[in-house]
């Protein structure tokens, strides 16, 4: 954490994307305090964050889907659990838009759009256990949320601006 917080002091970000393994699962005996450390700097200087979940994060005491629901409910925090009204395979599958800045005319325009997928933790294949990956379920969302931010774009007479995806593999 202390370098996290020179990092911050250094670099001044407006937002801080934390892409896995927060946490070392393994090691972590209370994963809520484990993540609340990691992610303290952020906190304390006041800085949006956005995080997910890597393949280790959940190899302590809480699932997935719990370590989420904790991420997102933190200060600062602009990490969902899932998106609403689309049924998505693992859990922080959303996308964070991002504006022009205050007292431009863009305030209120979201020039680029940065989405976060759970690439799960670990799977078994023909009985080899290997890591996870993005499920099609998780693409079908990207898509049909890419399309209709495009299309918002477009109606506001925008440029469109290319996206960045963040992804933990």
């Amino acid at each position: 954490t202390r370098f996290l917080r020179r990092l911050i002091e250094a670099e001044r970000p407006d937002l801080i994307a934390f892409t896995g393994d927060n946490i070392f699962g393994g090691s972590a005996t209370d994963a809520a305090e484990s993540l609340l450390r990691a992610i303290s700097p952020a906190i304390e200087y006041k800085v949006p964050w956005a995080a997910i979940l890597g393949n280790h994060d959940q190899e302590s005491t809480m699932t997935r889907e719990e370590l989420m629901m904790f991420l997102s409910l933190m200060d600062y925090s602009v990490s969902q659990v899932n998106p609403p009204g689309f049924l998505v395979h693992g859990f922080g599958n959303y996308h964070v838009g991002i504006h022009g800045p205050f007292g431009s005319g863009l305030v209120n325009t979201s020039l680029l759009n940065l989405y976060f997928l759970d690439s799960g933790d670990r799977e078994v294949v023909d009985g080899i256990k290997t890591y996870g990956w993005i499920k099609e379920s998780q693409l079908a969302w990207l898509s049909a949320t890419s399309r209709e931010l495009q299309v918002v774009m477009l109606n506001t007479n925008l440029i469109t601006v290319p996206k960045i995806s963040v992804w933990n593999v």
